[in-house]
């Protein structure tokens, strides 16, 4: 993959996400094998795994979701052969989830690095603030 053929992925992703259509993103896009690091730390391996997990947060946790914006984007040229590609992307989302009983409305950045190889993401990570569920 050439920088210009991830530039053209990512215009495609970043409106695939801000369309809230994460699986038509994560289908597409992603490592049969992707690594997926959430803020709280949690590890999930393989597409099938994240698949559900999005499956779970759109189906069971989701009360609304008023936006996905991206505020700004950066790639990198990967300096380990593990990868072609860093992509530093900063998103504001704002949403509402119930988790047990509690209903947490939430606006925040999310900062996510995404690991590319071969024209795919190999692992993701992502930074934002996690909600403390009482």
């Amino acid at each position: 993959m050439t920088l210009e053929e991830l530039q053209i992925a990512l215009v495609d992703i970043n409106n695939l996400v801000t369309t809230f259509q994460t699986s038509a993103a994560l289908e597409k896009y992603y490592a049969e094998s992707i690594v997926m690091i959430e803020g709280d730390g949690t590890i999930t391996t393989g597409k099938e795994a994240c698949r559900q997990g999005r499956e779970v947060f759109f189906k069971e946790l989701l009360i609304e979701f008023r936006e996905s914006k991206l505020v700004s984007q950066d790639i990198a040229v990967s300096a380990d052969k593990e990868y072609d590609f860093v992509v530093i992307s900063n998103w504001y989302n704002d949403f509402t989830i119930k988790v047990y009983d509690q209903i947490i409305d939430t606006r925040s950045n999310q900062i996510s690095i995404g690991f590319w190889k071969d024209g795919l993401v190999i692992k993701e990570s992502y930074n934002y603030p996690v909600i403390s569920v009482v």
